[in-house]
């Protein structure tokens, strides 16, 4: 099999040429002319004769299989994948928020129903009766504004259970709606109005706190008198 070697350049081309008519002594006349088509004698190389030798104008077996996906499919795989993780990020932040919010209205409330014993719900407060919770709790000042230390110390005094810094820091903002940090009498209603179904179970669940504690007082009391009533024939007839 014939070997052939690509050149870049014709001038290397006919020097190799050249070189080689030198190195055997082809004589003169039997040297072939270069500017005529060596493709007429029948001396011509195909270019399925380099690709024989050439691995320049061959395909490698070594490459890369054709991608299945398209560049442009796969950014919208991506893109799409972005957008629902983000839609998954916002609903799961958007139901922490709700259940936080939960959290504080139902403290909140519970400390209200404490302090205030009216049957019903928040809306059927007067406005008296939400004066009067509100100067409870504008204890320290009393400047007609609720500051942030006030209201904490409102939540915690009560027996509505601890609430976390986070969840009260929450409520504060909640209430304060011009955010100038202190609550006024308008802000202080206007949440209470939102606060109406927390402040009904309270008062349910304190009704029935209640209602246990009577029936047990009750309980307590004619377990005794009976006790009494059986102890003093005894003493009697002992006399």
């Amino acid at each position: 099999q014939t070997l052939y070697t690509r050149v870049a350049t014709e001038a290397e081309w006919l020097q190799s040429l050249q070189d080689e008519y030198d190195l055997y002594n082809v004589r003169q006349e039997r040297r072939h002319d270069p500017q005529q088509d060596i493709c007429r004698i029948g001396f011509c190389v195909t270019e399925a004769d380099w690709c024989k030798t050439d691995p320049n104008c061959s395909e490698s077996p070594y490459q890369e299989p054709p991608a299945s996906l398209k560049p442009g499919a796969i950014a919208g795989f991506v893109i799409a994948g972005v957008v629902l993780l983000v839609i998954v990020l916002y609903l799961i932040h958007l139901y922490l928020v709700q259940q936080q919010a939960k959290r504080y209205r139902t403290v909140f409330a519970k400390r209200i129903a404490d302090t205030i014993n009216v049957r019903g719900s928040m809306r059927s407060l007067s406005p008296e009766a939400l004066a009067k919770e509100f100067e409870t709790i504008d204890a320290s000042v009393r400047d007609g504004k609720i500051s942030k230390d006030e209201l904490w110390e409102f939540i915690s005094s009560g027996k509505a259970g601890e609430m976390e810094k986070h969840d009260f820091d929450a409520l504060f903002a909640a209430i304060d709606l011009d955010k100038n940090g202190t609550v006024d009498f308008l802000e202080y209603c206007a949440f209470m109005g939102k606060c109406s179904e927390e402040y009904r179970a309270a008062r349910v669940d304190r009704g029935s706190v209640v209602a246990r504690s009577s029936r047990r007082l009750q309980a307590e009391v004619i377990s005794t008198a009976r006790r009494l009533s059986v102890d003093k024939p005894s003493e009697e007839e002992e006399e």
